[in-house]
């Protein structure tokens, strides 16, 4: 007969169906809770998705007290305005369309306030 390797043994209940399923389950539930939050202002642009977060960027360093943290391979930043974390991304989703997507933390709780303000000073950039 032959024995699998104590580490092996141990692993094994992870790799259960069971387990997965909880993972799933909670993995569905803070996405879903993510995608309806209502704080979080969405705008889709006929425009090119480079150009867009050139834009966004640049907005966005002129609203921030702080210098921003910019992630371009993923097309996201984080800037401090009035006190609040907001987070810009620009998606592709189409040629030359692309989604701006804006949202706001203050003290750990979303604000929709500072999110909206930050979002229609961003569009204005668009529209001038």
């Amino acid at each position: 007969m032959r024995r699998l390797p104590l580490p092996l043994l141990l692993l094994l209940p992870l790799v259960g169906t069971g387990c997965a399923a909880v993972l799933g389950v909670g993995a569905g539930v803070v996405i879903s809770q993510d995608m309806l939050d209502s704080n979080t202002f969405v705008a889709q642009l006929d425009e090119d998705v480079d150009v867009a977060w050139a834009m966004a960027k640049a907005s966005l360093g002129k609203q921030s007290e702080i210098p921003i943290r910019v992630d371009d391979d993923v097309r996201g930043a984080i800037a401090t305005i009035d006190g609040a974390e907001v987070t810009v991304s620009v998606e592709a989703y189409d040629l030359n369309r692309c989604r701006l997507i804006v949202s706001a933390r203050k003290y750990g709780i979303s604000n929709g306030e500072i999110a909206d303000l930050v979002f229609k000073r961003i569009l204005a950039n668009f529209e001038e």
